[in-house]
């Protein structure tokens, strides 16, 4: 059996164990990233066809870790969000009026993920073990170590859990969950369209859910492109995927045509099943949660991985901390205070979320008039709307 020692393993290759590698890997940490996938394959890489939206905050990480100046060249831009309330005669306008910064930026999963792999190979103090899975963890009071399928062992200070909702690490150490599971299917869908989308971002609240559209890069003349993300009750959205493809284009037209005009044509299309949950906390003995394995939201304000990307930024500057006063980066000193510092963000924007698709969702003739009201709200008081638009870019948070 070989056995080898690092700083920190990070279990899981998804977007968020790609974004926390290279960060940390900037403390100067020794890391290993393991995947049950073999996630470098270009087979793997180009399985999600959907997009990532990144927020201004988000954005302000990659420029302070020096990874933005390569992401920049392949993202499309957000000037503003249009909300609307059914439909055009109710709406609100978000945009960054206080400087020229875009609200945020669109870029395919695919080719972010493919930049991110590539930033962790050029760093020699991380390492990639693909296409195996832990199956024992063993802790004793210094170190951490896992145990892999073909009989690997790898110890190190902490083990950060970023497989996903259905974590493994989270649920061999029995962290306390709170779950909640919507009657609702996000139909997501890349499709080209005739009306410029000139930068803007729809949300729109339908019946059963909210629909939104992501501005994309178009390379061809007069087409456009955006990405599609509609929540929908379960057998509405099966339908939609058994349904010839003629058929989907009208029913996505019908919504979207005053604002960006025909659909031309449709990408892959895909359903994903909605649910939310948060763990009562973030961290065990050597262990850490980040991202998806500590908490998701409903897709309702395009929110889940930035605030998993909020995870990651504080995460680095409470290590950052620890490290420069010698103290063991695994200690429960120092996971607790990570823990601390997300606490009140994660459970605001689970808070948040849940209520915004609970009462957009409702056909409560005086619930409607109430979002009538919240709509004019918004749109006469100033300092609510700016509040709102810091929360939309993920800035003082």
């Amino acid at each position: 059996m070989s056995k080898k020692c690092k700083d920190i393993i990070i279990m899981g290759g998804g977007l968020t164990g790609l974004c926390l590698a290279p960060i940390l890997g900037k403390l100067n940490l020794k890391i290993t990233l393991i995947d049950k996938d073999l996630i470098s394959s270009k087979k793997n890489i180009n399985l999600d066809q959907r997009t990532v939206a990144i927020s201004y905050g988000t954005k302000l990480i990659f420029e302070r870790h020096s990874m933005w100046q390569n992401i920049f060249s392949d993202v499309e831009i957000i000037k503003n969000i249009k909300v609307l309330n059914r439909d055009f005669r109710s709406n609100i306008t978000f945009d960054n009026y206080q400087k020229d910064d875009p609200m945020g930026y669109i870029i395919k999963h695919s080719i972010l993920k493919k930049y991110l792999l590539n930033e962790i190979k050029l760093n020699r103090n991380i390492d990639i073990i693909e296409n195996n899975k832990i199956v024992e963890v063993i802790r004793d009071q210094n170190y951490i170590s896992v145990l892999t399928k073909n009989n690997k062992k790898i110890c190190a200070k902490i083990l950060i859990a970023a497989d996903g909702k259905n974590s493994f690490v989270k649920s061999i150490f029995k962290i306390p969950v709170y779950k909640f599971k919507y009657n609702q299917k996000a139909l997501t869908v890349n499709f080209e369209h005739t009306i410029n989308h000139k930068n803007t971002a729809y949300e729109i609240f339908l019946p059963n859910g909210p629909l939104a559209t992501l501005p994309m890069i178009s390379s061809k003349k007069n087409i456009f492109k955006s990405s599609l993300i509609w929540s929908e009750g379960i057998s509405t959205a099966n339908y939609f995927l058994k349904i010839k493809e003629g058929k989907l284009k009208k029913i996505i037209e019908e919504k979207i045509s005053p604002y960006l005009g025909k659909v031309v044509r449709l990408d892959k299309v895909s359903l994903h099943p909605l649910s939310a949950h948060i763990c009562r906390r973030f961290f065990d003995n050597r262990v850490v949660l980040i991202g998806d394995s500590a908490h998701s939201i409903h897709p309702i304000a395009g929110q889940g991985w930035n605030l998993g990307m909020r995870d990651i930024k504080y995460f680095y500057d409470t290590l950052e901390e620890y490290l420069k006063l010698g103290i063991d980066i695994g200690s429960k000193e120092v996971l607790k205070t990570y823990n601390d510092k997300r606490t009140t963000d994660v459970l605001s924007m689970f808070i948040i979320t849940h209520g915004l698709n609970k009462i957009f969702s409702s056909k409560s003739i005086t619930v409607n008039s109430i979002r009538s009201l919240g709509f004019n709200l918004i749109n006469n008081n100033k300092k609510l709307n700016k509040m709102l638009v810091k929360y939309a870019m993920g800035i003082n948070l």
